[in-house]
């Protein structure tokens, strides 16, 4: 990796330099006003590694993935350049991308957000384009023409089976609901017999099965249900043949919708293939759990952005029925956005 330092009069001589120096392929790691006047940019440049020719075998997903994936790269560089050469003329904006950034929100994302923004009252005007940005999925509600069903799916140790108990709890115990709860999960006996012993507490009917003609008939079976939740094993965004194994089993039963689930924790970039790989399974919404063991949040924006999906519902902790939350734009919202006290220190501090 390539590094430099440079210095110019304004943020617009300094990146026209850092184009001319590395190229339109630099990071930007960091940016700060100079006592004597001017600004320091600092870039690094990642050598390009040689992935090889695209050989006859290399199948047309992979192909696409790549370009996605360049895609990704180039528009999150032209963001980071353009964003950087407009903060020269709004410099009161560069505090709310360095703290946008540090929660991880993606720099097309944060270019969104701060897109012909100046002046005072910015982190107002960036929450409420953020509540705007964050869609919101309902959760599961009775049709009264058979049951509503939601398949919980995603990788493993995610929290799908406390997840689903959660749900079954507020629906079949707060609220009335006649729910019933399915597992799919025969690789994990033990995530069945969970599931089984929530069901068995709450006293709310659960079956297991693990083909498409157990599916069909444990479903037949719950038609008189509600609502149903369904428990699924989880893959790895690497075992595409386990996540299509998953679907055929699904597809048995056509009214089954799948809601993605990820572990808020999780790094942005392994959210990014979670999402790409279960897409397949053509999910309806995404349920954020563990939320209260990170501080990071920016990535359930990404996801929602790049998606297209909205937020069902987020976890907060371990405690059955009571760390499940229906997902709220501007709660969610304000999680990105530094505290009111913090936010002066951003704006009187350098960038």
């Amino acid at each position: 990796m390539r590094i430099i330092r440079l210095s110019a009069r304004d943020m617009t001589e300094a990146v026209r330099r850092l184009k001319q120096e590395l190229g339109p392929e630099a990071v930007i790691l960091s940016t700060r006003k100079l006592p004597e006047g001017g600004v320091e940019l600092t870039a690094a440049l990642e050598p390009e590694q040689d992935e090889g020719p695209c050989s006859p075998g290399a199948g047309l997903g992979e192909l696409e993935q790549r370009i996605d994936a360049l895609a990704r790269r180039l528009e999150g560089q032209l963001a980071v350049a353009e964003a950087l050469e407009g903060f020269a003329l709004r410099p009161e904006v560069g505090p709310v991308w360095a703290a946008l950034r540090a929660q991880e929100l993606s720099p097309v994302v944060i270019y969104r957000l701060l897109e012909g923004l100046s002046g005072q009252g910015l982190w107002a005007r960036v929450l409420i384009r953020l509540r705007k940005m964050l869609k919101i999925h309902p959760g599961p509600t009775p049709q009264g023409q058979g049951p509503v069903v939601w398949a919980l799916v995603g990788p493993t140790g995610v929290g799908k089976t406390t997840t689903i108990a959660k749900l079954a709890a507020r629906l079949g115990l707060s609220l009335g609901v006649r729910v019933g709860m399915v597992s799919v999960d025969a690789y994990r006996i033990a995530a069945a017999e969970q599931l089984v012993t929530y069901g068995r507490i709450m006293e709310i009917p659960t079956l297991t099965a693990s083909s498409p003609a157990e599916y069909a008939d444990v479903m037949q079976r719950m038609s008189d249900r509600d609502v149903v939740l369904v428990d699924t094993v989880g893959r790895s965004p690497a075992d595409p043949r386990g996540i299509t194994e998953l679907k055929q089993i699904l597809q048995a039963w056509p009214g089954t919708t799948c809601h993605l689930v990820i572990a808020c924790p999780t790094r942005e970039a392994d959210q990014r293939r979670i999402a790409e790989a279960f897409g397949i399974l053509s999910p309806h919404s995404l349920i954020f759990t563990k939320l209260d063991e990170t501080a990071v949040f920016g990535p359930i924006i990404n996801r929602v952005v790049e998606t297209g999906l909205g937020v069902s519902f987020v976890t907060t902790g371990q405690r059955v029925p009571e760390d499940l939350e229906e997902a709220d734009a501007g709660t969610l919202a304000r999680l990105m956005l530094p505290t009111r006290g913090q936010q002066a220190v951003a704006a009187a501090g350098s960038w």
